[in-house]
């Protein structure tokens, strides 16, 4: 006994395991038996190397049916569509259907107001019902809103006002213009009830919406009906969002198709580029259906794909915050010197407190405490002066802006396709901007702050309030096809080749394509004229992708490579240029500073 005592505590020394402590050896199992417990706990493992098997996604589609809200006072009636499906991006677009059956015209405001997070976003838009008319109306609602308050107003009349909500999507979120019959025979996707590719909503085609921030943030928009029954200003939407980076099918492509999508180039057949987005003309119904579930499946995260060309980055969680992260993600501001010079008031308060402190007891003691009574008021005055001062002085009055974008200048039709983002910093609010019919805002895609902006959607979107707070940082986002007389004209004198700058922003350097040779243009400014140079056979092109390039902290905030799209296939008399100024977007009628202006554009010439 005593052996073996010893011998343990010689093993414990030792850093060993003594012979007591060890498990007694596991009896013999026959090799069949293994086998088949290994088979069993790999099937329950759903395969070898998988410790959970995950749920598949079903090649199919789930509509998203919103509930009808009925509202009526008198001859006025209105039905609100509530649930409906919320895309990931963008604006929920919120329909209401009004129909007068009086003898003279009604006035209506549609009013949707959202708070939370101790921030509120309010929408509204003035329609009129005509006499006996039934209308559909619709406001874009920010996806950030996810619901809320939704009034509706008219002169003697008076409706309850009642909560709105929206519906997360399953799958990507599709918009369908057309009946759900025609988009079965159209694709031959199956209904399904759990586990959707696709999740639906389906708007008659004649009361399909009119502005273009009603498709923008949708995975894909699909005609379902016939094409040429649509509203023509819905159709100009239609024919926006695709331009500007959406992705739209057409399940029975008209005869015109080439008109009516101008920008096609090759077979309109299948998946075509277009712009910055992708067009799918359909040919028959089994490719069609899986070519659709194949075009989301490139939005999804995974596989690097992003529903939205650009993303503005917003503030970072409040538990995030510290230090000198301004934005998510620890990204950087585009715009220097937005945060407040802590390290200069700092030691302007600690002038300030030795000047009352120390400085006003020696005062007290040399003039008496009147002395001290007339000081301290004056050098408290001083130090807010020089605060205010220094704003005034440093950061003045006026908006700060960077800008960048991507624009597709379409010549042809005197209008420009564009992509932008801006970053905004001002000590003042400004008092607002208008964006067009044919445009849409983006702002940071942040649930916990998002942007408490009011609208009014009338005539177009016209921001009134919440667009850039006072000494806040705020960075947006644009898509839009606005009309533009910019062009480039370019004539020539022997063998010379001159070039005249119309675009209406200094033009810093740029190629041509012209008899098969490419021309490299001199930096020009706005309305100048100067001579192209002929660039050699061997490195035309070699360096045009990083000429196409947006400085890094810019490039992360574009879901796209801008060489990819403006630099493919330069035709003869196409012409791709660097700009400076503030570019072509909507905002830019916004007075502001531009600290950098940076914009890639291209079209086609204008000359022999």
């Amino acid at each position: 006994m005593r052996e073996r005592l010893a011998a343990a505590l010689l093993a414990l020394l030792l850093g060993e395991s003594p012979a007591w402590a060890e498990p007694p050896p596991a009896p013999a199992v026959p090799a069949q038996e293994e086998a088949a417990d290994a088979t069993v706990v790999e099937e329950e493992a759903g395969g070898e190397g998988c410790p959970e098997k995950e749920e598949p996604w079903v090649a199919g589609y789930q509509e998203v049916r919103g509930q009808p809200v009925n509202l009526s006072d008198g001859d006025l009636k209105a039905t609100l569509a509530n649930g409906v499906l919320r895309p990931s991006r963008g604006y929920i677009p919120l329909e209401v259907t009004l129909h007068n059956s009086g003898p003279a015209p009604r006035l209506v405001r549609l009013g949707f107001e959202s708070t939370g997070m101790g921030r509120s976003a309010a929408t509204s838009r003035d329609v009129e019902v005509g006499a006996r008319q039934r209308l559909v109306a619709w406001l874009p609602v920010p996806v950030s809103a996810r619901g809320g308050l939704v009034r509706l107003q008219s002169p003697d009349a008076d409706f309850r006002a009642f909560n709105f909500y929206s519906v997360d999507n399953t799958g990507a979120a599709v918009l369908v213009l057309g009946s759900e019959r025609a988009f079965q025979s159209g694709t031959g996707l199956p209904r399904v009830e759990k586990e959707p590719k696709l999740s639906v909503r389906f708007i008659a085609p004649e009361d399909a919406p009119r502005e273009l921030a009603a498709y923008v943030g949708h995975a894909l928009v699909v005609v379902a009906g016939d094409v040429t029954a649509l509203p023509a200003d819905a159709w100009s939407a239609l024919e926006s969002y695709a331009a500007t980076g959406g992705h739209l099918a057409l399940l029975h492509p008209p005869r015109d198709v080439d008109s009516r999508l101008p920008l096609l180039s090759g077979t309109p057949v299948g998946q075509l580029p277009y712009g910055f987005g992708q067009v799918r003309l359909c040919a028959k119904a089994e490719e069609c259906g899986q070519g659709l579930l194949a075009d989301v499946s490139t939005l999804e995260p995974g596989a690097g794909g992003h529903v939205t060309l650009v993303a503005p980055i917003g503030p970072p969680p409040s538990w995030q915050r510290g230090g000198r992260q301004l934005l998510n993600n620890g990204e950087q501001p585009l715009l220097p010197g937005v945060q407040a010079p802590v390290g200069r008031f700092l030691l302007l308060i600690t002038l300030f407190v030795l000047a009352v402190g120390p400085g006003g007891l020696a005062l007290a003691r040399r003039k008496g405490p009147v002395a001290l009574l007339i000081a301290v008021p004056s050098v408290a005055l001083v130090t807010c002066l020089a605060i205010v001062g220094w704003a005034v002085l440093v950061e003045g009055f006026s908006v700060h802006a960077a800008r960048y974008s991507l624009t597709w200048l379409d010549r042809a039709r005197d209008r420009a396709v564009t992509v932008g983002l801006s970053g905004y910093y001002a000590n003042l609010a400004p008092e607002g901007v208008r964006v067009p019919t044919l445009a849409a805002l983006l702002g940071p895609d942040t649930d916990w702050e998002p942007p408490a902006v009011e609208a009014d959607w009338t005539n177009g979107m016209a921001v009134t309030g919440g667009f850039l707070p006072s000494r806040s940082y705020r960075e947006w986002g644009e898509v839009a096809v606005v009309p533009t007389r910019a062009r480039l004209t370019v004539q020539r004198e022997g063998a010379e080749l001159r070039v005249r700058n119309a675009l209406g922003a200094p033009l810093a350097r740029g190629y041509v394509r012209l008899g098969e040779a490419v021309w490299t243009l001199p930096a020009l400014a706005e309305g100048a004229e100067g001579v192209a140079t002929l660039e050699p056979s061997s490195n035309a092109e070699s360096t045009w992708p990083e000429f196409v390039s947006f400085p890094e902290p810019v490039r992360r905030r574009f879901n796209i490579v801008p060489w990819n799209v403006l630099g493919r296939s330069l035709g003869e008399g196409d012409f791709l240029v660097k700009l400076e100024g503030p570019g072509l977007v909507p905002t830019a009628a916004l007075p502001v500073e531009l600290h950098e202006g940076l914009h890639f554009v291209r079209g086609r010439v204008d000359g022999p």
